[in-house]
């Protein structure tokens, strides 16, 4: 017996899904954003322990150090969605209407294949990181597994690739067609 699908419960079940993935984007920013207050912190304690010469803990610069790849690559998703990214409208603010929307398609489709190709590469690595047990060179003495430090950019990266695509096929562009800085 097929089940009775009507375009209305498919748009819903859509709705859903992005629905659903619009929030996993919002909670990566969250964790990009607690993570960094949390570095701020942590400098703030590592800084202050070293200058008086007391102990501190020896994964603090670690964690620190580390931030800087999960902020980034958390945090990606969420900066292309609101287009907070850093871009140029020089040249799509140039060119007519029609050439504009094909320019911009065109170069989230590139950012697409870029951010595509990296999850994919990065996410090998971390596999195969993770399969071999191999740990961090940097940091051995901290036995931190070198997957760690890398399992958030397969993440970000697919994450990002996804936003871009958003912006090849959905209805709205990555540029404005107006020059200068935009709120």
């Amino acid at each position: 017996m097929a089940a009775d699908y009507t375009p209305e419960t498919k748009h819903e079940w859509l709705e859903r899904i992005d629905a659903g993935y619009s929030l996993i984007v919002r909670l990566m920013f969250y964790a990009a954003s607690l993570y960094v207050g949390m570095m701020m912190v942590v400098i703030v304690y590592y800084t202050s322990f070293r200058s008086m010469g007391w102990d501190y803990n020896d994964y603090s610069f670690t964690f620190i150090e580390y931030g800087f790849i999960y902020v980034l690559m958390l945090g990606c998703p969420w900066m292309v969605r609101q287009r907070a990214h850093v871009y140029i409208e020089l040249v799509t603010a140039a060119v007519p209407d029609q050439v504009r929307v094909v320019l911009s398609r065109a170069i989230a489709a590139a950012c697409f294949l870029v951010c595509l190709t990296l999850a994919v590469y990065t996410g090998m690595q971390t596999w195969q990181d993770y399969s071999w047990g191999q740990y961090d060179e940097l940091r051995g003495q901290l036995d931190i597994k070198r997957w760690i430090v890398i399992v958030a950019m397969p993440i970000g990266f697919g994450f990002t690739a996804l936003e871009f695509i958003r912006f090849v096929f959905g209805s709205s562009l990555i540029h404005t067609g107006e020059m200068g800085v935009h709120e």
